[in-house]
């Protein structure tokens, strides 16, 4: 590629500091005059008046905690960690006991949104997510579960294990039975008579 003479090069970057310059001040002189003489105002009265908000946007988070796997993708997929999930139980036998999210350290990137294989994180509309303090940042999206949930859930997961395994000890001994039985058939089964024979 051709070098520009520096004398050109240095009267074009002056050229475009003065119009990049005029540009930014044609802007702020428009907002001005409209201001002064037609009194129109750019400011909006929050909270009184609210912002429209754009499709697309990336808010606040919510979680449809019967369609949540626990399979912790959205957290592993958070590149600052500001999600933690606890649950009890497995898959579809899970129950959440805690799904935190740190807004003082999400990005809102929506990286966690995409690793969900079930859907169930989306993000919302909300932005107003002011606090006055960093532990007010942190915010669970499911409702708390009381102690004697945790156990009642606790003692269903248990009787669904105990009756796994009396399935499975039932069908080993079954099996076992029919192998036993088929042995004992094959013992009682009478001998064929030889084909060696002397015929008459």
């Amino acid at each position: 590629m051709k070098q520009r003479n520096p004398f050109a090069q240095y009267w074009a970057n002056v050229w475009a500091g003065i119009a990049t310059t005029f540009i930014g001040m044609k802007l702020t002189l428009g907002y001005f005059f409209d201001y002064v003489l037609f009194r129109k105002t750019f400011t909006m009265r929050y909270p009184e008046e609210r912002p429209v908000v754009p499709e697309g946007y990336r808010g606040r988070h919510k979680l449809d905690e019967k369609s949540c796997i626990v399979c912790q993708q959205c957290a592993k997929a958070c590149p600052v960690d500001a999600i933690v999930i606890e649950a009890v139980g497995r898959g579809k036998d899970a129950m959440l006991t805690r799904f935190t999210v740190d807004y003082g350290k999400c990005l809102f990137c929506s990286l966690c949104t995409e690793a969900c294989s079930q859907s169930s994180i989306t993000m919302t509309k909300e932005y107003d997510l002011a606090e006055y303090s960093r532990q007010a940042e942190v915010r669970s999206l499911i409702k708390l579960k009381t102690p004697e949930q945790i156990k009642a859930h606790e003692a269903m997961l248990a009787q669904k294990e105990a009756e796994k395994k009396a399935k499975l000890e039932a069908a080993k001994k079954a099996e076992a039975e029919k192998k036993a039985a088929e042995a004992a058939a094959a013992e009682k089964k009478p001998e064929q008579p030889g084909g060696n024979g002397n015929q008459n």
